[in-house]
């Protein structure tokens, strides 16, 4: 059975602001976890780390959903981005999380990300 192009568009227009909400609520704790400092982050307790990983493939997985449509006519956020960042870090086997890598996406990146996403949203 195959699916019904259209009613799966639809169905994901409709989860747009869902799924923006999530994103940018992601974002937001990313941001808090950076804000937290490099040493709170690479402290023997990984709660804080794993939160970071966690919320960075969940944010890939909300932006995989939204239509193409809605992220080409909002290219202030940097969809591909965010959507590499989940594969990236998705797909790890065998070789481990490499941890500086979540920390320099938290830094460098999230806060941009926070900055676009909430701009996008604030416009709806």
């Amino acid at each position: 059975m195959t699916a019904d192009p259209v009613r799966q568009n639809r169905e994901r227009e409709a989860r747009i602001e869902p799924n923006l909400a999530a994103i940018e609520s992601l974002l937001r704790q990313c941001v808090d976890i950076a804000g937290r400092g490099e040493s709170a982050f690479f402290v023997d307790d990984f709660v804080n780390r794993y939160a970071s990983y966690a919320a960075l493939i969940q944010i890939g997985n909300a932006v995989k959903d939204l239509p193409s449509a809605f992220r080409d006519s909002h290219a202030e956020a940097n969809w591909r981005a965010l959507m590499n960042t989940r594969d990236k870090v998705g797909h790890i086997y065998g070789e481990g999380i490499d941890w500086q890598i979540i920390w320099k996406t938290l830094v460098e990146n999230a806060p941009g990300d926070l900055a676009a996403v909430t701009r996008i949203r604030d416009a709806l």
